[in-house]
């Protein structure tokens, strides 16, 4: 190993909208070396990919704005879940060659955990005894943080039900909870929903009964005709929540994933005209957070579980590939412009 350029991803200015690509977000280059650069008892790491999800523009925002979610401080380098190989270790932990995931930053090398002013509390490192024929960006996305959210809350909230709704249903989370929700119970009746006709196909593909694409549809009508819905997924909120309040059935239940409809709000959030319907039809709201509260009990048993499911095709994967870290920020941005169809994931090193 030798002193090598370190292409990083810093955040440089708080957005008031989207993501912009070399303006939320700069590439840099600096000198690393990689064998005298001090680990102080931690790793380095060799990014292989990294994840770009949505969440990630509520963490850019001024730090007066409260949030579920820790900022990114400006001038920092970006973190989020991703995938790499350890280099060198001083953390008995690990030893070079493991294959970790976790918080990684969005450089092509990085020391774990890092200075004080990097460290938050979702930041964690675990090391991963990778599948056998499996690519490794995978573990960003159905094998990742998309994978275990769907996983985890479906598992623990979801009960029997005749009809569930997907928003989102196209991308990394709601296309795993389609096809898994499918295989715990084959004769239920999934409606999904997307916002491009690519996307009405994939969700055909997955075994979606009634596909809607929001932007051509009234979502309205068409849960109307198909329900009444006794789970609703929700990722987006905002318009699409409100056509689901409408057509709930009495005592459904509503999983409250996402909400990428306010994404880009700086805290404002969504505006929900129905919210009555919840005592008028006494409807369960269940919302929650990736590896906290009750949710997170079933996280250790995913990969026994899932991997098996993927290495037989039950559960699929679709990738939009991002090549290095220059093309980082467009990877931000697609997955609010919906640009992406699959999970967006940087490519930071081929294997």
């Amino acid at each position: 190993m030798a002193t090598v350029k370190n292409g990083t991803v810093v955040y440089a200015e708080h957005p008031t909208d989207h993501i912009i690509s070399g303006v939320t977000t700069k590439y840099i280059e600096e000198d690393i070396d990689l064998d005298n650069v001090p680990l102080n008892g931690g790793v380095l790491i060799n990014t292989l990919a990294l994840s770009s999800d949505p969440y990630m523009r509520y963490r850019m925002r001024d730090p007066s704005i409260s949030m579920f979610c820790p900022v990114i401080p400006l001038g920092q380098p970006i973190d989020n879940f991703g995938i790499g190989t350890i280099i060198r270790s001083e953390d008995p932990a690990y030893k070079p060659g493991d294959f970790v995931e976790g918080y990684i930053n969005f450089q092509e090398y990085s020391i774990w955990p890092g200075p004080p002013e990097q460290q938050h509390g979702l930041r964690y490192l675990n090391k991963l005894d990778r599948a056998p024929g499996l690519p490794a960006t995978i573990y960003t996305g159905t094998l990742g943080l998309a994978g275990k959210s769907a996983f985890s809350a479906y598992d623990v909230f979801a009960k029997e039900n005749k009809v569930l709704f997907v928003s989102g249903a196209a991308g990394p989370v709601g296309t795993f909870v389609v096809e898994y929700a499918r295989i715990c119970n084959p004769k239920l009746k999934i409606i999904g929903s997307a916002g491009s006709a690519e996307k009405v196909e994939i969700m055909k593909k997955i075994g979606c009964d009634v596909t809607i694409n929001y932007k051509e549809q009234d979502t309205a009508e068409i849960l109307k005709e198909h329900g009444p819905i006794d789970i609703y997924w929700d990722n987006t909120s905002g318009p699409t929540l409100d056509a689901a309040l409408k057509n709930m059935s009495h005592f459904g239940l509503i999983i409250a994933c996402g909400a990428i409809s306010a994404a880009s709000n700086n805290g404002e959030g969504s505006i929900i005209k129905n919210l009555e319907e919840i005592f008028q039809r006494s409807i369960t709201v269940r919302g929650f957070l990736y590896r906290r509260g009750e949710s997170a009990k079933v996280l250790p048993e995913f990969y026994d579980k899932i991997t098996k499911l993927v290495l037989e095709g039950k559960i699929t994967s679709r990738e939009h590939r991002f090549n290095g870290l220059r093309e980082a920020g467009e990877a931000l941005e697609s997955v609010h412009s919906g640009k992406n169809t699959g999970k967006a994931v940087i490519v930071v090193k081929d294997e």
